[in-house]
């Protein structure tokens, strides 16, 4: 088998593997943070609380899209809270109050 073909093969097989680890992983690390930020938005009262982990093309992210029922002051409060997690590295506030 020439050097070229070997080389593209292990590229591939390499590819297939990120992929299939990152599916595995993923959904592990999104029921994780998801816990996390459930736990904080209903310790603040936010009942009708959501978190999305994804980007809005479908890219997964530790920046944590938030919506909810709450007013400014505790949407802050818990942007702080959340912020400092382990793992999260952002929250956004994606409707109104």
């Amino acid at each position: 088998m020439p050097a070229l073909a070997k080389l593209v093969a292990g590229i591939a097989a390499s590819g297939i593997l990120a992929y299939l680890a990152h599916g595995y992983e993923r959904a592990a690390l999104l029921a994780e943070l998801g816990g996390k930020a459930a736990i904080v938005m209903n310790a603040h009262g936010i009942r009708d609380g959501r978190a999305v982990w994804t980007s809005p093309s479908g890219w997964t992210f530790r920046v944590a899209r938030l919506s909810g029922t709450a007013d400014s002051a505790t949407r802050e409060r818990v942007r702080a809270v959340l912020s400092a997690e382990p793992g999260i590295h952002d929250v956004i506030w994606t409707e109104r109050e």
